[in-house]
């Protein structure tokens, strides 16, 4: 058949959109009932370099989800994963109380980045988790079940939270809510609460008038939070950055006001300990709420 001009750009631009960008499944064999064949979907960035261990971002998605879409890079993840070289790993679970890792998802998670590892440069621990809705529940719980094995977390709209402790003192995590979520707010605030109380790092943001589900704020929230992390801990994909002193340029926000204020100011100094939120960086704390005079 002969293609006319227009076709062979797009069958050219296609073959291209393949080359570059690789998405696929691994299998990883369990007891569980329903996941005997636990999948898990997984795509590369753009431009990745063989000679360069890459992070790997483990997404988490609505309850019992194929994991497909999350994998393609949905909501602005593939732009964002292809500019800072990260793969996205996203579970296609179902049922088995896989949110529970400790029973044998975790596992399972564990193993599927032992397989990929032997096809691609990644890191297999020092992990960014993202969830929203049932996948949040998973995105906190299983940096509590393995803390070494995690470099920061996100967890929105959740009604699930681990039992806060010390062990997840050096674990950063942000967690959002729509206040008009009513029950997942009172338990994500709950949760902040009790956390803090342990020492826990956790940076907290309301969203008025919101109900179940996930605006673009939250998502540039935590992408800035996510890439801080990334970028201040490179050394854990075996390159040298020295350690910047990010102690002059925190912030305090107002949960009450949606407003932050350098850590030193003395507007910073009068904001209630229960809605104090500690923004490391300008970039968290403009994508996490408005500047205050």
């Amino acid at each position: 058949m002969r293609l006319t001009k227009i076709s062979k750009y797009f069958v050219v631009g296609i073959c291209h959109l393949f080359s570059v960008v690789n998405a696929d499944t691994i299998k990883v064999k369990t007891r569980a009932p329903q996941n005997q064949q636990a999948v898990f979907q997984y795509r590369v960035p753009r431009g990745y370099n063989p000679r360069k261990t890459c992070r790997v971002l483990v997404i988490f998605g609505g309850r019992n989800t194929n994991g497909i879409a999350d994998a393609s890079g949905r909501m602005g993840w593939g732009e964002w994963c292809d500019k800072h070289g990260i793969f996205i790993v996203a579970p296609g679970l179902k049922n088995d109380n896989y949110w529970e890792p400790q029973v044998w998802s975790g596992r399972a998670l564990m193993r599927a980045l032992t397989l990929l590892k032997k096809k691609y440069n990644i890191c297999t621990d020092r992990l960014l988790y993202y969830g929203y809705s049932a996948g949040s529940q998973a995105s906190n719980l299983f940096p509590a079940w393995r803390p070494d094995h995690c470099r920061a977390w996100v967890s929105h709209a959740c009604g699930v939270f681990h039992t806060p402790s010390q062990r997840m003192r050096d674990v950063p995590g942000l967690v959002t809510c729509g206040d008009a979520d009513q029950a997942r707010y009172i338990i994500s605030r709950n949760f902040v609460e009790n956390a803090r109380r342990q020492g826990c790092s956790i940076i907290w943001k309301t969203f008025s008038n919101l109900p179940h589900q996930v605006p673009m704020e939250s998502l540039k929230l935590a992408r800035a939070f996510l890439l801080f992390h990334h970028e201040q801990h490179l050394t854990d994909l075996g390159y040298f950055r020295p350690q910047t002193n990010t102690a002059s340029r925190a912030f305090v926000g107002d949960d009450q006001e949606q407003k932050f204020y350098p850590e030193k100011s003395s507007r910073a100094k009068n904001i209630y300990t229960e809605d104090r939120v500690i923004l490391p960086t300008l970039a968290i704390a403009q994508a996490w709420g408005r500047q205050g005079k």
